[in-house]
């Protein structure tokens, strides 16, 4: 058999070997965590309500929340009441402004809560206002704000 076949037939035979490998895929993968949270810590204003009678504006949390959500979150808080057992309850409404901004006006109580469009963190005042009665009958009155915070979709 003389050099070039031999180099034909080795040749051939390299490239069938080649061709004939084998192939496979790795696929990967993985996840993240949501990272949601909320904080709030009442003002001391919060437990020494003004209940004389008059519409009153109060500043009762600072609220901190953050996401890792490319899409930002929201923040609801729940309407209310005070009430005191066998007494006249007295609602109250609520919003939200940015951390160190002036008091809401009464129309801001009717609007959405602020939220965020992005990953991050926020910083909120929470407010309620509420108008107790004039002859506001006397005693303790208790009330709780529910605030839920969700990542947007």
């Amino acid at each position: 058999m003389n050099f070039s076949l031999k180099a034909f037939l080795f040749s051939s035979l390299l490239s069938t070997v080649a061709v004939a490998a084998p192939t496979t895929d790795v696929n990967l993968g993985g996840s993240v965590a949501t990272s949601l949270t909320v904080d709030a810590v009442p003002t001391a204003a919060a437990s020494a309500l003004n209940l004389s009678g008059g519409q009153k504006i109060v500043k009762v949390a600072d609220i901190t929340m953050s996401t890792n959500n490319e899409q930002g979150l929201s923040i609801t808080a729940s309407d209310g009441l005070l009430e005191k057992t066998g007494g006249t309850t007295i609602a109250f409404e609520t919003t939200t402004v940015v951390d160190g901004a002036a008091a809401p006006a009464i129309a801001v109580f009717a609007d959405a809560l602020l939220g965020t469009s992005a990953a991050g963190s926020l910083s909120q005042d929470l407010y309620i206002m509420y108008t107790p009665a004039t002859l506001q009958d006397p005693g303790a009155y208790t009330g709780v704000i529910s605030l839920v915070v969700t990542d947007n979709a």
